[in-house]
């Protein structure tokens, strides 16, 4: 029994070691949020089961697992917005985070709006994980697991110390900016749902080495995207499935450490590779010298300089996604006393930052500039191509006047701007089950909870709690 602890604490040092070697930094204010999937996490997927099926002799296995997830705490707030601020501050002179005029926010004769801007988003799932494995011959195994999803997402927008607000109907303040309809991408505001089925994860199990203390499974991995990607109407939009095709690998290691009268003390543990193929989704990006949140800046047509229109109209492209690497590194421990069982787990869980191209078919309007705010005032706009989202048309922050007019071009886009980053999270999990019979085939059900601390702010915290359902025949 020694020998066999003394290697699984070697297994534990190694996870431990790339969880540390691998902290997250949390980079600028993105455009989208890409969350977890339910039917690859290997919590969801093993908690119990995995236990249970290598007790079993039967050769088929099925899994019903209601779930219920949603994020939790302060660090989220912070994800959308300009430099990971806590709130934003809004004014209309150009003193503040963002610059109220870029949202059409005037106040009335010489007074300037002001409020300030925070933002609490929520993202709750309902639904249950679906799960079938059957023996085949020469000792393999085929598992396949999907989920039945339905996700609500809300940004929770809140907007206080409001002064002097906005005199254009429909902008009197940010919550109606964000809202407004001429915004054909990246609008906050209200909840959205959205119900479907999440990519469908198979596995080809075989079982690599089995004796009276260790089985060792390795197997190939094939993800089917069930999504339809991402379409950016909304700055946090619910998303179910994917629209990549996830191929990998991995393995399980499971072994007896004591047994006792009435039950054993078992240690199991998975490690879990996948690498996200390529997708075309609708993404929105700012500009490289604009900064960040310049998607909402407003842009005029050369041959129009005083009509202007929400850049992120223009901002929003059709673009080649990959998500290239995840991995997981799962670790468990199952005490079983007559018949009922009991549980601890922890997943460290790693996902590589997207690869955003832009499409060969891409193109920006010839022409279009930045908008040149004190030239509209002064009657004689050009562009303002230097500009960003916290200026105004009042000193020491004035918009700077271009010269001539200065286009922008796709060459200006920030790509990295609208991909999903790199995410690191710690998972912690308890479950509790009472095994037994049913239709006379062996059967458990059980109760689960879980923790996710994620590493920075690019990855939020969440909780979740979910039923076992299983049988085995």
């Amino acid at each position: 029994m020694g020998k066999q602890l003394q290697q699984f604490l070697v297994i534990i040092f190694i996870y431990a070691a790339i969880s540390v070697s691998t902290a997250c930094v949390a980079g600028c204010a993105r455009s989208i949020f890409v969350p977890r999937q339910i039917s690859y996490n290997p919590i969801f997927e093993n908690a119990l089961t995995l236990a249970q099926k290598n007790e079993s002799d039967s050769d088929w296995s099925f899994s019903v697992k209601p779930i219920y997830t949603q994020n939790v705490g302060d660090k989220f707030k912070k994800y959308f917005n300009i430099d990971h601020q806590q709130c934003l501050n809004v004014q209309e002179n150009g003193s503040g985070d963002i610059g109220s005029l870029w949202f059409g926010l005037q106040a009335e004769n010489n007074a300037m709006f002001s409020s300030t801007l925070s933002f609490c988003p929520v993202r709750q799932t309902y639904g249950g994980l679906i799960a079938f494995s059957v023996n085949l011959p020469c000792d393999y195994t085929l598992a396949i697991n999907s989920a039945i999803v339905s996700a609500k997402n809300n940004m929770h927008i809140h907007e206080t110390d409001i002064k002097n607000p906005g005199v254009n109907v429909g902008f009197g303040n940010m919550t109606q900016a964000f809202a407004n309809q001429n915004k054909l991408f990246g609008r906050i505001c209200g909840d959205h749902t959205k119900t479907g089925v999440d990519d469908i994860q198979v596995k080809l199990i075989k079982t690599i080495f089995d004796n009276d203390c260790w089985v060792v499974d390795g197997y190939l991995l094939l993800g089917i995207p069930t999504g339809k990607g991402t379409k950016s109407r909304f700055v946090f939009e619910p998303l179910v499935g994917s629209k990549h095709a996830q191929l990998g690998l991995g393995g399980n290691a499971t072994t007896t450490i004591s047994e006792y009268n009435c039950g054993k003390l078992t240690f199991l543990s998975e490690l879990k590779w996948r690498y996200g193929l390529s997708g075309n989704e609708c993404r929105s990006f700012d500009l490289k010298k604009n900064g960040q949140w310049s998607r909402y800046l407003l842009l005029v047509n050369q041959d129009d300089k005083y009509a202007r229109f929400p850049a992120i109209n223009n901002l929003t492209f059709y673009t080649d996604v990959t998500p290239r690497n995840s991995v997981d590194l799962y670790l468990a421990a199952h005490a079983n006393h007559n018949q009922w069982q009991f549980e601890l787990g922890y997943d460290f869980w790693y996902r590589q930052a997207e690869k955003v191209c832009l499409r060969p078919s891409s193109n920006f309007p010839m022409g279009v500039g930045i908008a040149d705010l004190p030239g509209i005032t002064l009657l004689s706009p050009q562009s303002a191509s230097t500009a960003n989202i916290s200026q105004g048309t009042l000193t020491p922050n004035q918009i700077t006047s271009d010269a001539t007019f200065v286009p922008v071009t796709l060459s200006d886009v920030k790509v990295r701007s609208g991909a999903a980053p790199r995410t690191i999270s710690n998972s912690f999990y308890g479950s509790i089950a009472y095994a037994g019979e049913l239709y006379c085939h062996p059967a458990q059900c059980g109760l689960s909870v879980a923790y996710e601390q994620g590493s920075g702010v690019n990855t939020p915290n969440n909780v979740a709690v979910w039923i076992n359902f299983d049988w085995y025949f």
